[in-house]
């Protein structure tokens, strides 16, 4: 046994030996081989400099290096070569990322173009997705945030979703200072742009409120972004529609608790008890109280749309319509029709309220208001009372009301009651 072992272990070792001579022959055949190397120098040589044979000549390189870059006659290229492969990968991936950039804002502006907006939406969501910090996102975001409110406004609410999402995205990247403007200083592309950082803010602020109001019929989420737009600079902080929108909001309040004050009106019984009697009387005056609140509120959101609607002459019927209205408020309010425009002006000389705080309830010092002509007028449009009976419709109504009024009014009622007296309708 030991005899085999140890014939084993010489054949082994011989083995070995032959293989190290074989190896090291075969190493000093390489570097011996000039023609070979030559060859293999020149190719990389002509391929290194295109950019579309870069690849090759990375290839070419490392081969080179993994069979003569220790041959000591290829020192010098070999050493040049070691420093130049990371080089020429760099310039091939960013080749790469390039062409792929430049396909996916082909397949966006291509969407855009021909308004496949489902398309352009999810070019640029991968585009965001590889790229995070490509400064051109900014303006991507900015188109997509705007198609939506844009689309609303066409009654097709589809883009919603997707264009709150970019446009949430545009408004922090450009408050970050993040983004790269277009050479003429807009951000967008085509005809979804701004003229600024602030601009942009603004336009994309509102399209968030017109989106949730008008597209999703969500109003109370509208409110804060519509308020955002009255607090900072850019287009919409002195737009009319904001303001009147905001009016509309609390108008339709004012139409639901007029209604409500109406029926507890005519609930009030000749036989309720004193303790009825009077908690009813609490009741209506606590209505009519809110009522005032959001009355005030209403007026002073359409004194601004008013005034920003005057100072511009092509919105001279804008402005006409929304004086109407705030003339019928102001009578319904006040039980006088002079004093409007004071009243205007020192609403719009006020700190504008925010339409998401709570609205104050406004006790007046009589127990009740009333006398002739209508009070406000059905939601169906059929208008606020003015003193003499006449109105204008709510946004969505058919105008001037009747000129017998339409709402709450009672001609033959007495203007204040007595402790025991039931409260009897305002005009």
């Amino acid at each position: 046994m030991k005899t085999i072992f140890k014939t084993i272990g010489i054949g082994t070792l011989m083995a070995a030996f032959m293989a190290i001579g074989g190896l090291t022959a075969f190493a000093q055949d390489a570097c011996a081989d000039l023609d070979a190397i030559n060859a293999l120098d020149a190719k990389i040589r002509a391929d290194y400099p295109k950019l579309e044979t870069k690849p090759q000549a990375i290839d070419e390189g490392k081969q080179y290096l993994e069979k003569y870059g220790s041959c000591p006659v290829t020192a010098d290229f070999s050493g040049w070569l070691k420093g130049q492969i990371p080089k020429w990968e760099a310039a091939v991936h960013g080749q790469v990322l390039a062409t792929d950039q430049k396909k996916l804002h082909e397949r966006f502006d291509t969407a855009i173009k021909n308004k496949t907006y489902d398309d352009a939406f999810a070019a640029t969501t991968e585009f965001i997705g590889k790229y995070p910090d490509d400064p051109t996102n900014t303006n991507q975001m900015v188109a997509l945030g705007m198609i939506g409110p844009i689309e609303t406004a066409s009654k097709n609410p589809k883009f919603n979703a997707n264009s709150e999402k970019f446009a949430k995205m545009a408004i922090n990247a450009l408050k970050a200072g993040n983004g790269k403007p277009q050479p003429n200083g807009h951000y967008g592309v085509f005809q979804f742009d701004c003229a600024s950082k602030d601009d942009c803010i603004s336009v994309l602020t509102f399209g968030l409120g017109y989106m949730n109001y008008y597209g999703n019929n969500n109003k109370q989420a509208a409110l804060p972004y519509y308020y955002q737009v009255t607090q900072m600079p850019g287009t919409y902080k002195t737009s009319p529609s904001v303001y009147a929108t905001i009016g509309d909001y609390y108008f339709e309040t004012v139409t639901k608790l007029d209604a409500e004050v109406k029926a507890a009106i005519a609930d009030q019984k000749p036989d309720d008890t004193e303790e009825v009697r009077l908690k009813k009387i609490a009741d209506i005056k606590a209505k009519v109280a809110l009522e005032n609140g959001y009355t005030e509120r209403a007026m002073d959101a359409y004194s601004r749309a008013y005034t920003y609607a005057k100072a511009d002459p092509s919105s001279k019927t804008l402005a006409d319509n929304l004086y109407k209205k705030l003339s019928a408020l102001y009578g319904v309010r006040f039980q006088k029709t002079e004093g409007v425009d004071a009243w205007i002006s020192s609403a719009v000389a006020r700190p504008f309220p925010d339409p998401t705080s709570t609205v104050a309830p406004i006790q007046d010092d009589t127990t009740t208001t009333s006398g002739t002509g209508s009070g406000v007028g059905a939601a169906n449009g059929s208008g606020v009372g003015a003193a003499n009976g006449t109105g204008i419709g709510a946004a969505k109504g058919t105008g001037p009301g009747a000129a017998n009024g339409t709402g709450v009014g009672n001609a033959s009622a007495p203007k204040t009651t007595t402790a025991k007296q039931p409260i009897k309708p305002r005009q």
